[in-house]
C-alpha cells in the first residue's frame, strides 16, 4: 500500500467518523424535542351554584380532556390544584395521582369550596401531566370567577348565561339578571379603557333599561383585546329602587371569561393558558428513546463496517 493511498483511507475514515457524528447530533436533538412536546390538554370548570352567598358552598367541577388523535398517546395526570392568587402557597384544593386519560376521552374532578365574604372570586385551576411512558412533565392553568352574593334586599345585577365570542375582536352576550329583591333602573354596561381590553364600535356600551326582581335583559358588547387577555372586565351601572328607601346608584365591575371560540389546536391552546416543562419524574424510558438508541447501534455498526473496508 502507498503512501497516498494510506492517507486517502485515512481521509475516508474521518468522513465517516464525522457523518455519524453529525446524525447522532441531530438524532439526540430530535428525540429530545419530541419527548418534551406538551400533550393537546383541553381543560373546561363549571359550578353548581353560580352565585354562592357567603359561607355556602360551591362544588367546581374540572373537566380534563385529551384531545390528542394518537390512540398510544395516553395522558397522565399526576397533580391538580386550585390556587388562588399568583402564589403556589395559596392553594384552596388538590389532588395527586388522577389516573391516565386515553385519546379522546376525559376525567371530571369535584373540588367543594366556600368563601367568607362576598364579591368576585379569582383563582385558577393547575394540573401537572405528562404523556404515558415518558418523562417531561407538563404544567396548564385555567382561570375561574365566581361571583359570591350578599344577603342584601336591594336590585342586584349579574352577567348571567356569558359567551364570548372571536379573537382579537370579541362579542360579549348574556344576561343582565336583578337577583336582588327591588327592582332596578337604568342598567348600562360598558366596556372600560385598559392596557389589555378597549370598546369597539358598534356595542362598546349596551343600555338594558329596568329590570324587575328576578327578571333579566339580553345584552351584547364588542370589545378589542390584546394576546394573552383572559377575561373581560364590564362595568355595570344601575339604580336600586324601594318604597321603604332612597334610590341609589350602583357601579361595579363584573370580569367576564375569555375562551376561544375556534377549532382544534386553537381551542386547546387556549384552554390551557401556560404550558411549561418541569423536572423528569422517574419511571422508565420512553419509548422513542429506546428506538433512537437501536437506531444509533445501527449506525455505528455501518461506520465501522465502512471503517474495515478501507
Amino acid at each position: 500500500m502507498t503512501l497516498s493511498s494510506l492517507r486517502l483511507s485515512t481521509k475516508t475514515k474521518l468522513r465517516v467518523i464525522f457523518s455519524v457524528g453529525v446524525i447522532t447530533i441531530i438524532l439526540l436533538i430530535s428525540i429530545q424535542s419530541a419527548a418534551a412536546s406538551a400533550p393537546p390538554v383541553q381543560i373546561e370548570t363549571s359550578a353548581d351554584v353560580e352565585e354562592p352567598m357567603p359561607g355556602e358552598r360551591v362544588t367546581i367541577n374540572t373537566e380534563i380532556s385529551n384531545l390528542e388523535n394518537n390512540n398510544d398517546k395516553n395522558v397522565v395526570v399526576r397533580y391538580v390544584y386550585v390556587r388562588k392568587g399568583g402564589s403556589a402557597l395559596d392553594t384552596y384544593r388538590q389532588s395527586e395521582d388522577v389516573g391516565a386519560i386515553a385519546p379522546g376521552g376525559s376525567l371530571t374532578i369535584p373540588f367543594s369550596l366556600k368563601f367568607d365574604s362576598s364579591g368576585q372570586k379569582h383563582f385558577y385551576v393547575e394540573i401537572t401531566v405528562s404523556q404515558e411512558g415518558e418523562d417531561s412533565i407538563h404544567t396548564y392553568k385555567k382561570p375561574i370567577y365566581i361571583d359570591v352574593t350578599d344577603s342584601d334586599l336591594r336590585g342586584d345585577v349579574r352577567l348571567t348565561s356569558n359567551s364570548v365570542s372571536g379573537s382579537n375582536t370579541v362579542t360579549i352576550e348574556g344576561d343582565a339578571a336583578n337577583i336582588g329583591g327591588t327592582d332596578v333602573d337604568s342598567v348600562l354596561l360598558s366596556i372600560p379603557n385598559t392596557d389589555l381590553v378597549s370598546p369597539r364600535p358598534p356595542n362598546g356600551e349596551y343600555y338594558v333599561g329596568g329590570i324587575e326582581t328576578s327578571e333579566f335583559g339580553t345584552f351584547e358588547l364588542t370589545a378589542d383585546i390584546a394576546n394573552g387577555t383572559d377575561s373581560v372586565p364590564v362595568e355595570i351601572t344601575y339604580i336600586t329602587t324601594s318604597e321603604n328607601r332612597d334610590d341609589e346608584r350602583v357601579t361595579k365591575t363584573q370580569r367576564i371569561p375569555v375562551t376561544d371560540t375556534s377549532s382544534g389546536l386553537q381551542q386547546a391552546q387556549q384552554a390551557q393558558a401556560t404550558a411549561t416543562n418541569g423536572p423528569p419524574s422517574g419511571g422508565g424510558p420512553p419509548m422513542l428513546l429506546i428506538g433512537g438508541v437501536a437506531l444509533l447501534v445501527v449506525i455505528s455498526i455501518l461506520g465501522v463496517v465502512l471503517w474495515r473496508r478501507q
